[in-house]
């Protein structure tokens, strides 16, 4: 015979479980929207921004400092490579895809603050490959050269960067604590 447990509420210990996890799962829901919503903005913002600035073609925003400029980037990263659009397309949706996979299946052990940086690298990623199947290039922009030798980059590279810049910075956090708790 099964014994049946009642808490102080008068509810067994099956429907506290049960409540605990219906709770969890719309915390994990509400979480997900949120997420969602960061990445979606993300891509809205560069999107828009780069068809505002195509129409546009060049704005002097700081004489002699910064100008927005359109520039089709054919290559990788700040340049790089052969005009290789189909290969940079399949590097991407396999980086984004392993970020996405990782994020939603590491919900529980990844804390807030690094799904929302990995997720800056997430929508900077598809915003730019939405470019390159799209266009055939990336549409870049905002131009600092006329001042120093710099690449020219955009608002998806932007995430992209404060996301790995961020996490680099947790991991180095997280490593001087545990390096700080072994001594």
């Amino acid at each position: 015979m099964k014994e049946i447990v009642i808490n102080k509420k008068g509810k067994t210990m099956e429907e506290d479980k049960d409540l605990a996890t219906k709770t969890n799962i719309k915390k994990i829901k509400r979480e997900y929207i949120i997420l969602l919503i960061i990445v979606i903005t993300i891509i809205i913002i560069d999107q828009v921004s780069k068809i505002c600035i195509i129409k546009a073609n060049e704005i002097q925003i700081i004489p002699n400092i910064l100008k927005l400029t359109v520039t089709q980037n054919t290559n990788a990263a700040y340049g790089i490579g052969s005009n290789s659009t189909i290969m940079y397309i399949l590097t991407n949706i396999i980086i984004l895809g392993v970020i996405f996979k990782f994020v939603t299946t590491q919900n529980a052990y990844v804390d807030t603050k690094l799904k929302i940086f990995l997720l800056f690298i997430f929508a900077g990623g598809i915003s730019n490959v939405i470019d390159r199947i799209f266009r055939g290039y990336v549409v870049e922009y905002i131009d600092f050269s006329q001042m120093m030798n710099f690449p020219v980059f955009n608002i998806a590279d932007i995430f992209t960067i404060i996301g790995w810049v961020c996490i680099a910075a947790i991991f180095a956090v997280f490593t001087v604590n545990e390096w700080r708790k072994k001594k």
